[in-house]
């Protein structure tokens, strides 16, 4: 991949956000250098890192939980495209190149290109957010996917002046996110891993929503009110994963049959059901055992398991550890912040 010193100066990053709550006004700039901001105490715990800088393209861990309402505001000087993972709670945020706002869920990608704008959210208290993301400027994207037909790069939006796309996180995509959050190398052994497994992400990324997704026939027709009530029950189940009510049950409140939910909530969400249940579930688990102040026994419970090794061995297979350990390093990341 090619240095920052072989792009014109527009296609660098240039952006700057603020936190503010009351008493609390925190600013940082992105600019395509390598940072690490780690936000006041008295506003939560986590960082936001950048974990590879080029100037024109830059991959960030934003890993935050903060103890009260924050209002995010943020300029950007420069256009940009960003491919954003959500693998922790979600969030929906407004820009001044559209009138309504933009969501990503928890298992979402959003590949999204804009041009110079401002932006604004808000993140809640005591939510756990976990994003890796990949900003560039929209040539370095024409670049990455010159090699895809015309048709395809119309399809995910390249040369468009605004665009916002969505797809789920597949089990291939966690993984290699999982890799990217885990590394262990140092110093340029890090860095060229880094790079490796960022072009091999967008790679996975392009073929799993693009090519992948034209060979999978849809098995049941939607209209726009079938949606409407299949994110209605999307809603209930995130609200609702402690006591779910059954597939019949969930049929009847949304006003949709079973076939239409059961088909219908896989191919709009990625998930069945029950599977989206234990999503949700597995979610606030790790939320309270990163806190490292409740036992395995207490979090499978507060999360609906009455056994607890039926709860360990989702968690394993979710996070790929077993709780026990989770939640060790949630208590050493809480004696760190205190010190």
């Amino acid at each position: 991949m090619e240095r920052s010193n072989g792009r014109n100066e527009a296609e660098t990053i240039d952006a700057h956000k603020t936190l503010t709550c009351e008493g609390v006004d925190y600013n940082y700039r992105f600019d395509g250098a390598h940072f690490e901001i780690i936000p006041p105490v008295e506003i939560g715990e986590g960082s936001c890192r950048s974990l590879l800088s080029h100037g024109y393209i830059q991959m960030t861990d934003f890993n935050l939980r903060f103890n009260r309402d924050i209002e995010a505001k943020g300029n950007f000087s420069t256009p940009r495209t960003e491919l954003a993972f959500c693998i922790g709670h979600g969030i929906e945020w407004g820009t001044s190149l559209k009138s309504d706002y933009f969501v990503i869920d928890t298992g979402e990608i959003a590949l999204f290109h804009g041009g110079v704008r401002s932006e604004n959210c808000t993140y809640l208290s005591g939510a756990g957010y976990r994003f890796i993301s990949i900003d560039m400027s929209p040539a370095q994207f024409e670049r990455m996917t010159s090699g895809l037909t015309e048709d395809t790069r119309l399809r995910i939006g390249a040369g468009a002046g605004l665009f916002f796309g969505k797809n789920n996180i597949t089990p291939s995509i966690r993984f290699i996110l999982s890799q990217i959050a885990d590394c262990s190398y140092s110093h340029g052994m890090r860095e060229l891993y880094l790079e490796g497994k960022m072009l091999e992400l967008m790679a996975v990324y392009l073929n799993e929503s693009l090519y992948e997704a034209e060979r999978i026939p849809c098995t049941v027709k939607l209209s726009s009110d079938d949606m409407e009530s299949l994110r209605l029950a999307k809603e209930i189940l995130q609200r609702d994963y402690l006591h779910p009510p059954t597939l019949a049950g969930l049929s009847r409140i949304i006003c949709l049959n079973e076939f239409k939910l059961k088909k219908g909530f896989k191919e709009m969400f990625g998930y069945t059901v029950h599977a989206y249940v234990i999503e949700q579930r597995m979610q606030r688990a790790q939320q309270l055992l990163e806190q490292g102040s409740i036992t395995v026994s207490e979090a499978a419970a507060k999360v609906g398991y009455g056994n607890v090794s039926h709860f360990s061995a989702a968690f394993r297979k979710k996070f790929g550890v077993r709780p026990g350990e989770y939640l060790i390093r949630g208590r050493q990341r809480s004696v760190e912040t205190r010190m």
